[in-house]
């Protein structure tokens, strides 16, 4: 579902340091010393792209008067692990190799996305660079074996996926894989250092634990997260926006979070 209008993007398709950087800007070019968004789009490491995010993308930088540079990255099944993490990190890289600093950068994602954001600040604190701002995540996979929505599907009924479906169309990311790499069990790799987070989730979402998971993982280990679980709401529900009223006042909530962060200590 798109938002009405959509703004239009610039693509960009150039070398960065670790290889191609690619994605695209939404809401114009930003400009070295100005702030602006790190789009990280979700759907299980095998599909969707900038390009299906664009309304949610226009409407969040209409919102937070900022550009938006959301990035692409490698999917599965023909790139795995860890390909869609290093093009992520690649991205992040080249905004800062523009003159970006990592503290006018928030970070976004959805589901996957949030896990790769979640993943990134990992990648950063081990290259010892600069965290983002912030981070902001809808509806995020946390625990990408799946354990903790497979027990969380017992309390509700999920009309988007199920655990075990969750799990099958991740798995050809994850082939190979070590669940306990810190870029994937991030829930272990939680700790002060972090950026301060605001994570969105259904109430009706399978995936509802792992955001409370993370959340109260974070704030033990002295971090900040804010946490909303919407009643009733279903996997990255902020896609219905405008039609759906909760969709409008979780961006909502997204400005006030962001306008927290802005704010002068």
């Amino acid at each position: 579902m798109w938002f009405a209008p959509v703004l239009s993007p610039t693509t960009v398709d150039v070398a960065g340091p670790l290889g191609r950087a690619r994605g695209e800007w939404v809401g114009g070019r930003a400009e070295p010393g100005g702030r602006l968004i790190y789009y990280i789009h979700g759907s299980g490491y095998i599909s969707c792209s900038p390009w299906t995010h664009r309304g949610l993308v226009s409407e969040l930088s209409r919102r937070l008067g900022r550009p938006v540079f959301a990035v692409r990255y490698r999917r599965a099944p023909k790139y795995r692990f860890p390909a869609a993490h290093d093009d992520v990190l690649n991205g992040y890289l080249w905004l800062l190799e523009q003159g970006h600093r990592a503290g006018d950068i928030i970070v976004m994602g959805d589901s996957a996305g949030a896990h790769l954001a979640l993943g990134l600040c990992v990648q950063l604190r081990e290259l010892g660079l600069g965290q983002p701002a912030a981070v902001v995540g809808f509806s995020s996979v946390v625990d990408p074996t799946w354990q903790l929505a497979h027990a969380h599907n017992k309390l509700v009924w999920d009309q988007f996926v199920s655990a075990r479906t969750g799990r099958r169309i991740t798995q050809p990311y994850f082939v190979d894989a070590d669940f306990s790499d810190p870029r994937l069990d991030v829930l272990r790799a939680v700790g002060p250092d972090l950026p301060p987070m605001l994570l969105q989730t259904g109430g009706s979402e399978i995936l509802a634990s792992d955001s409370q998971h993370y959340a109260q993982a974070l704030r033990g280990a002295g971090g900040r997260c804010e946490l909303e679980v919407w009643s009733g709401m279903f996997h990255v529900f902020q896609m219905g926006y405008p039609r759906m009223s909760e969709a409008r006042k979780a961006l909502d909530s997204v400005e006030r979070f962001v306008s927290g962060i802005d704010a002068p200590a």
